[in-house]
């Protein structure tokens, strides 16, 4: 997973996949299929582990907002650690996307609308608990917090600072009320 979060699709050859899996050549190619096939488990391990970490976070914050705070928060810690390459998988992925077909392209983007539809559920289940306003647009703001976290992703690629997107989390969460 992190040798194509770190050099993207097209940039990992099948030797770096060898080298970081230990594995030759063959076997590859025989438990995976190819390099879009194993390219896709990693998607659907990046998804699961790195995602489910965020909302896991989120999920146990005591309220809306503090839990918007932590994934906000949590993903820029993900893109701070030095045991990651910075960004996110997904969002460098679809950034590249001139080299994914059709079926790859779509499973990315559906990652994100599922990032999306995610915030919404929460959103939702905010707004009846009466933690958030009865007018709020439930939609938008759930995708202005997904905006928000894949934007930033891209921005601390081009090295803005922690503290920067800090107070971008900070703007965001005050927008919930």
């Amino acid at each position: 997973m992190l040798v194509f979060w770190e050099k993207g699709y097209e940039g990992t050859s099948i030797q770096d996949l060898e080298d970081a899996m230990g594995l030759k050549r063959t076997s590859i190619y025989n438990a995976f299929g190819n390099k879009r096939a194993l390219f896709g488990r990693v998607m659907a391990c990046y998804k699961e582990s790195v995602m489910g970490a965020l909302f896991a976070a989120m999920d146990g914050a005591p309220d809306i907002r503090e839990g918007v705070r932590r994934l906000l928060n949590s993903a820029l810690d993900i893109h701070f650690d030095a045991e990651h390459p910075g960004g996110c998988l997904v969002v460098l992925s679809v950034l590249e996307s001139g080299q994914h077909d059709a079926q790859s392209l779509a499973s990315m983007q559906q990652i994100i609308h599922d990032l999306k539809n995610a915030l919404q559920l929460r959103l939702a289940r905010a707004r009846k608990a009466g933690e958030l306003a009865a007018g709020l647009d439930i939609a938008a703001t759930a995708t202005t917090i997904a905006t928000t976290m894949t934007g930033m992703m891209v921005m601390g690629k081009a090295n803005f600072t922690r503290a920067a997107l800090k107070k971008t989390i900070n703007q965001v969460v005050g927008l919930l009320g």
